[in-house]
């Protein structure tokens, strides 16, 4: 299915403020997994054109992907802090810091029949406590998905590749780890990163990255971001740090040093988050004295109005605005080392993560290629704790290595990751409430949606008779005077379309076209390799005379394409785009042989009496023969 948002159906809006616990999920679920049962046993009769009578259409969910905490909610699992804290496994607590974590086949796997027999089993616990206890034992409890007959919670699950390895796995590396703990100096090396990244020019189709992605900025970098600065970015800039900043240190001894320093770091920001936990609630408690909050429960017994979430927010605001509300600055920031924190190991560590997303977020993936990206998985994570101790380690390392069996279940990444959802979300997060908050913004979406859905029903018929000429003209017209949708959130879907709108695409030329002359060196270039490649066709430039009988002039216009669509893949002609960036190509010639260049010029070239084809002009860079000895990129 191509992530279009037209593809998308919104099922619900669970409400806020708070996040709904365990069992308050399961009662948003039950009016959903009825539906599917109902799909599923008696399907539903869909009447269309073609068969006028119906076809029978069975419905099933496929497949639940979702971030962690949502996956052990909708699924009846232990919370993510669990002693058991794994959706596929049977792994504890006390070995996710430890290299069997990262060992394929250490632990049992978690089975369908066995969460089943778990879920019998919690049914029949009869009181509240003693129902906590046996999740506490058996880190499982009721879901609804267990009323669908051939759901298999185990392997239907899967935790989001996109929250998994990018908003987790990458970030807690160059974040957490490198940023938070100090090992990249904010005055040394991290300095010198932004100013590799104030000198980079991505492909536009590639977005960007800020300026700046220390701290705090870089806590704030998006899946997109992170996935461009783990693949791109950093297999370039790391090396580069090292190179020039690595410390004369024998090895062991800056390992050692830095696990000491983060452990301490580690301890100190707990510390500053429970200071930071505290000044809240006392600025709570503070901020209600002040707005009178307390006396609302009073007001009302003795007969007065409520007041609406969104009356109550607003007055919280003019209370924060007038210096009732003093939020206190409790982050904890790592002390400056004095001397390099850098190991040798650190960048091919990287490396080996690196080229692990690489190989997992190709459109076409083979077995060979996800046994490797998962080697690489597990080599990397194990390599984390030799380099900056077992305290860095986190769920989402071990979760990585069940990515190879979500690959083989459900395909490629890009066929089940969230990331057109989570835009989505970023939006709504975003969107001026303009005074409308408490719940008032969605139920107006919601109530948007539903009216959209009405419209569009109406205006497609399901009738099997065709539409007459008018009234189809009037269906289209309608379509076209609700197209303008400036400002609105369905603008932004259209934005995200347009991203996506090559999914699928084996070969397409651009739509928009125009007949232009080649320039001189192209169009010689271009008679050169007519020449060589049709040698019984006689062919000659138009500015000489014909050397031979029968011999053909070569036309100088040509039909010129803004892009080309290969394999999913856009290509855009440098003579069409505003950055010479977004034209350049790899062209592989052979499994061992990797071309580099820019993509001049896409045309068709049509001529009386000579093939017609379609060519691009490429102009090749050159390789760069420099001496990597003595360098930290000759181990790489």
């Amino acid at each position: 299915v191509r992530y279009r948002t037209a593809n998308l159906m919104l099922a619900g809006i669970m409400p806020g403020p708070k996040e709904a616990t365990p069992d308050q999920v399961q009662r948003y679920m039950r009016p959903f997994i009825n539906e599917l049962l109902t799909l599923w046993k008696d399907g539903i009769r869909i009447v269309t054109p073609q068969y006028p009578q119906g076809r029978l259409v069975r419905v099933a969910l496929v497949a639940l992907v979702c971030d962690k905490p949502a996956a052990h909610k909708l699924g009846g699992f232990g919370s993510h802090s669990h002693t058991h804290f794994c959706t596929m496994c049977w792994i504890a607590q006390s070995d996710k810091s430890t290299p069997k974590a990262f060992e394929k086949g250490a632990f049992p796997s978690r089975t369908n029949a066995e969460q089943r027999r778990l879920q019998k089993e919690y049914l029949q616990c009869k009181t509240k406590s003693a129902q906590d206890q046996f999740v506490r034992e058996n880190a499982t409890q009721w879901s609804e998905l267990y009323c669908l007959p051939y759901f298999d919670v185990c392997e239907m699950i899967v935790i989001d590749p996109m929250h998994n390895l990018f908003l987790g796995v990458v970030k807690t590396h160059f974040y957490h780890i490198w940023v938070q703990q100090g090992i990249l100096r904010k005055n040394k090396e991290l300095k010198a990163l932004h100013g590799m990244l104030s000198q980079l020019t991505l492909p536009s189709k590639l977005g960007r990255l800020p300026r700046l992605i220390g701290e705090p900025a870089g806590g704030s970098l998006t899946a997109d971001q992170w996935l461009i600065f783990a693949t791109i970015v950093a297999p370039l800039a790391i090396p580069q740090l090292w190179q020039d900043y690595l410390p004369s240190e024998p090895p062991e001894v800056v390992a050692s040093r830095r696990a000491s320093a983060i452990m301490a770091n580690l301890e100190a920001r707990r510390a500053a988050a429970a200071a930071a936990r505290a000044a809240s609630l006392d600025n709570v408690a503070e901020d209600q004295v002040a707005t009178g909050e307390g006396h609302v429960e009073v007001e009302e017994q003795m007969g007065k109005r409520s007041r609406r979430p969104t009356e109550r927010a607003a007055g919280k605001g003019k209370a924060a605005r007038k210096g009732n509300f003093k939020k206190k600055d409790t982050r904890f920031e790592a002390p400056e080392s004095p001397v390099s924190n850098l190991h040798p190991n650190d960048p091919a560590n990287f490396l080996k993560l690196a080229t692990a997303l690489v190989l997992f977020t190709a459109h076409l993936i083979n077995d060979e290629d996800v046994e490797r990206a998962d080697i690489l998985i597990r080599e990397y994570c194990t390599e984390l704790i030799e380099l900056y101790g077992a305290s860095v380690i986190r769920p989402n390392h071990h979760y990585a290595t069940h990515t190879a069996s979500n690959i083989r279940n459900y395909g490629p990444l890009h066929e089940f990751w969230t990331f057109l959802f989570e835009r989505l979300n970023r939006v709504l997060k975003s969107y001026n409430t303009a005074n409308h908050s408490g719940g008032e913004l969605e139920v107006s979406f919601f109530r948007e949606f539903h009216r959209t859905v009405q419209h569009s029903r109406l205006l497609g018929n399901t009738s099997p008779r065709p539409l007459q000429e008018e009234l189809n003209e009037a269906v289209n017209a309608m379509y076209d005077a609700s197209a303008d949708d400036r400002g609105t959130l369905q603008a932004l879907t259209r934005e995200l379309d347009n991203i996506f709108e090559d999914g699928g695409i084996q070969f397409r030329f651009s739509a928009r076209s125009e007949r232009v002359d080649l320039l001189s060196s192209v169009y010689f270039a271009l008679l050169k390799f007519l020449q060589e490649r049709n040698p019984t066709i006689h062919i000659h430039s138009k500015l000489q005379l014909a050397p031979v009988p029968g011999s053909l002039p070569l036309s100088q216009m040509v039909l010129s394409f803004n892009y080309v669509v290969i394999n999913q893949k856009r290509y855009t002609a440098a003579s069409r785009c505003t950055t010479a960036s977004d034209s350049l190509i790899l062209v592989r010639s052979s499994p061992n042989s990797l071309w580099a260049g820019r993509l001049e010029q896409i045309f068709k070239f049509q001529h009386p009496g000579i093939i017609t084809d379609y060519l691009g002009h490429v102009r090749w860079l050159v390789p760069a023969h420099i001496s990597l000895a003595g360098t930290i990129w000759e181990s790489l």
